[in-house]
């Protein structure tokens, strides 16, 4: 995805910088080449790491799948 793509308060499955699975969040801060998110859902393989950086993690916009439902883990 790109940075006109993605939408500030939607949620969307990614792969954040120093995460090692898949998270699903919201888009709380778009910048030139990342954006943003506080994570909804995540791996528990990654607990520790999304606590120390307190729910909230950076993502590239290559990384960004595509908007996700939040109901669900993957969409």
């Amino acid at each position: 995805m790109n940075v006109e793509t993605v939408v500030l308060g939607k949620a969307y499955e990614c792969k954040p910088v120093g995460i090692q699975r898949r998270i699903i969040g919201e888009v709380v801060s778009k910048m030139e080449k990342c954006v943003v998110l506080n994570v909804i859902r995540y791996d528990g393989v990654d607990h520790e790491d999304i606590e120390e950086r307190c729910g909230r993690v950076v993502a590239k916009y290559d990384e960004i799948y595509g908007p996700a439902l939040v109901d669900c883990f993957f969409s």
